[in-house]
């Protein structure tokens, strides 16, 4: 979903923030309805908001990984597209579209039997009997929510990203006016059906633009694709797909053992869990969004033949720079962020002493955020993968071992997530530098 820019930009601070600002703005679009569900819930009921963290940590990881094959293989529409093969870009929003709803209807049926695998996970039973039905009317939006994604990548690689900003902002209105109407009746289960019924309408619009988007013929285009070279393409369409989806879905496994671990330890630390890294949120997608306008810089430094190297720390020092601000806010005033979240004075005691620990995860990752878009720049693939999927087992292991084992809590799980990231960090850092010495020109980087 990123902002195509030709033919490539000058790094200056200025137009670094110009660039990043959309992307910013997108990612919250996305996860704005996640953050709203999550503060209304936990306001509503403490042990409310812990069964819907247990089903969106487990079932909803899944949703991760149907959005990442779909986001993989239609990354190739722009490319279509701006060659003037506008029959090329349509075809693979066609094919994806039963995909999507494949993949979507995997998912129901893994949320209507959400009660015994939470079983199987040895989840608690005060846990399972909430969470169950949470999963079963969250898995029913998951049709409609890839399907709506599918059309959102295909719609901005056409040109069309004010339709799908628009029709974003309109589902998060809507959602909180449903979590307004449904939390107070029916708790967690009301917040997951407001979240199915949006993602049913957010479909129903981006899908219908997506088919009356009528493009001109692309025959006689300049730059025209003829039919083998489209055959080619949709054997790229699926294979950055199955790429994309199985890195995530690697990550997805591991990421979900520490809502089964929180689980585990209670429905309280669950709750405290969840909730501090929602709170956490903004700034991890300023750092996202300012990773990415690091990435596009330095694609187009390479092709200049410049100084790849230079501009992608320019840009990681940019991303620390305003990301710092954000998590010392959350850090000094996390006493009154968790009195905002939440009601229980548990609750709040708990976020309180964790916040600071979130917040310098979430500094650490947005160094790491920017080095690794600087790498796929460089079209690093296979060392950033290995990498992530490190890590995150590292990040399972010292989990397990602190909060579980030396009987750390919710804290341990935390300070597992910043060792694993500073980790991560280390050596994104490390490969960057590795690539920019192997050849002089800066131009090239060995794929392992």
């Amino acid at each position: 979903m990123g902002t195509a820019v030709r033919p490539g930009p000058v790094f200056s601070v200025p137009a670094f923030f110009s660039l990043a600002a959309p992307m910013i703005v997108s990612r919250a679009g996305l996860a704005a309805m996640g953050i709203a569900d999550g503060v209304m819930v936990a306001r509503f009921q403490s042990h409310e908001f812990a069964w819907l963290s247990l089903a969106e940590g487990t079932l909803g990881r899944l949703l991760d990984v149907g959005v990442a094959f779909l986001m993989g293989g239609l990354s190739l529409v722009p490319r279509h597209f701006a060659q003037g093969d506008t029959a090329g870009a349509r075809s693979l929003w066609r094919r994806a579209v039963p995909v999507a709803v494949a993949m979507g209807l995997a998912g129901t049926v893994i949320g209507f039997f959400g009660a015994p695998l939470l079983g199987l996970l040895r989840q608690r039973p005060e846990l399972i009997s909430g969470a169950g039905p949470v999963m079963a009317i969250l898995g029913a939006g998951y049709p409609a929510a890839l399907l709506a994604i599918a059309s959102a990548v295909y719609l901005e690689g056409i040109n069309r990203p004010r339709v799908v900003a628009a029709s974003v902002i309109a589902a998060n209105l809507l959602n909180i006016f449903l979590n307004w109407l449904f939390i107070p009746a029916m708790g967690a289960r009301g917040s997951a059906l407001s979240t199915t019924l949006v993602r049913c309408g957010l479909c129903l619009v981006l899908a219908g633009f997506a088919w009356k988007a009528r493009l001109a013929p692309s025959v006689g285009a300049p730059g025209f694709i003829p039919d083998s070279a489209l055959e080619a393409s949709r054997h790229a369409q699926w294979r950055l797909g199955f790429g994309a989806a199985g890195t995530v879905a690697a990550m997805v496994i591991l990421g979900a053992s520490l809502t089964v671990f929180a689980g585990w330890l209670g429905v309280l630390p669950l709750a405290v869990f969840s909730a501090s890294w929602n709170l956490a949120a903004p700034a991890a997608l300023v750092a996202l969004g300012m990773a990415d306008a690091t990435g596009i810089f330095v694609g187009a430094e390479t092709g200049r033949g410049g100084s790849a190297g230079s501009v992608a720390w320019a840009g990681v020092g940019t991303t620390l720079a305003a990301v710092a601000p954000l998590v010392a806010i959350l850090a000094i005033w996390a006493s009154a962020f968790a009195a905002l979240y939440t009601n229980d004075p548990a609750m709040r005691e708990s976020m309180t002493f964790v916040l600071p620990l979130v917040a310098s995860i979430v500094a650490v990752d947005a160094g790491g955020f920017a080095i690794g878009a600087s790498l796929r720049a460089l079209r690093e693939a296979a060392w950033p993968a290995a990498i992530e999927i490190g890590s995150m087992a590292l990040l399972v292991l010292a989990a397990a071992a602190l909060a579980l084992g030396r009987g750390m809590g919710v804290q341990g799980l935390f300070l597992a997530m910043l060792i694993a990231g500073a980790v991560r960090t280390t050596m994104l850092a490390a490969r960057f530098r590795w690539c920019i010495r192997a050849t002089k020109t800066e131009l090239a980087c060995r794929t392992i």
